[in-house]
């Protein structure tokens, strides 16, 4: 792909390489020609500074591999630092169809055009020589033998991601759009004894209610607190109902609380019994229903 662009272009950059050339007249002859290996020897290679890749080659990477920008940009980012990984541990790093970069001992780019010299030389970096032909491989050589199998593999894997993620969305849809029961208001009671510990834990008015129940008409409930908070409402009627209190809480949908009094009274007794509660538990307000 490099030298494909090159052929074409007569211009390659890459970015912390340099910038490869070739003479503008130059005829690109096929690659089985007996001549072949004399072209190459015509490229020439500019280790100048070059921050960024060309905005062209960035679209032909994209034509040739099929890639939106972005993967583009990223193959040839992983691809180039390879590369440097290799110069950096002394090996040469080759690009196809172009030649072979090596670093000297002062820290300079060489380079050799044309294909390396066949023959073996033992690395003493065998896994990071490993790892960067296989990152090679990976971003550039789309003529590899399996990358047609590979892709066909991603795809189908993206294609069963895809058929989860729609399943799991309807198993999920299908359990919330099912109508719950309605929540019935929880009412808790306290037992009201009638031992005079218990009743001691009321004011004079409830004394005065229960013994003239009999001329009662009616109950009511005399609500000493209202609150949205939950653990408010639980921790004053647990301290109630240590004081042997005959309080009685109700809540509805678990989010309101109410703390009351259900007592014997007739319509002109429940003032008078209201502000006794307010008084003994010292709440500004007290409600009847």
């Amino acid at each position: 792909m490099f030298s494909k662009y090159l052929y074409q272009e007569k211009k390659l950059r890459l970015p912390g390489i340099g910038e490869f050339t070739l003479d503008p007249s130059l005829t690109v002859p096929d690659i089985n020609d007996k001549f072949f290996g004399d072209f190459l020897q015509n490229i020439r290679f500019n280790p100048i500074q070059i921050t960024s890749p060309d905005e062209h080659f960035i679209n032909f990477i994209r034509t040739e591999t099929g890639k939106i920008k972005p993967l583009a940009e990223s193959d040839l980012d992983s691809f180039l630092s390879d590369g440097k990984i290799l110069l950096n541990i002394g090996k040469p790093f080759h690009i196809e169809g172009i030649g072979s970069l090596q670093k000297t001992r002062e820290g300079q780019l060489e380079f050799h055009p044309g294909e390396p010299q066949q023959h073996k030389v033992e690395s003493s970096f065998p896994e990071a020589e490993a790892l960067v032909e296989k990152s090679r491989t990976f971003y550039l050589d789309t003529k590899v033998p399996g990358t047609t199998a590979r892709k066909v593999l991603l795809a189908l894997g993206a294609i069963a991601g895809i058929v989860i993620v729609i399943w799991g969305g309807y198993i999920l849809y299908n359990r919330t759009s099912k109508p719950s029961p309605p929540e019935q208001p929880t009412v808790v009671t306290v037992p009201v004894n009638t031992d005079s510990t218990s009743i001691s834990a009321m004011p004079d008015s409830f004394h005065r209610s229960n013994e003239d129940s009999t001329q009662h008409s009616g109950t009511y409930k005399f609500v000493i607190e209202r609150t949205a908070n939950k653990g408010r409402a639980l921790r004053r009627y647990n301290q109630l109902v240590a004081n042997l209190t005959p309080i009685k809480m109700e809540t509805e949908d678990s989010t309101y609380f109410k703390l009351y009094f259900v007592l014997p009274a007739t319509p002109s007794d429940t003032a008078r019994i209201r502000d006794s509660l307010k008084l003994w538990y010292a709440r500004k307000v007290v409600y009847v229903e």
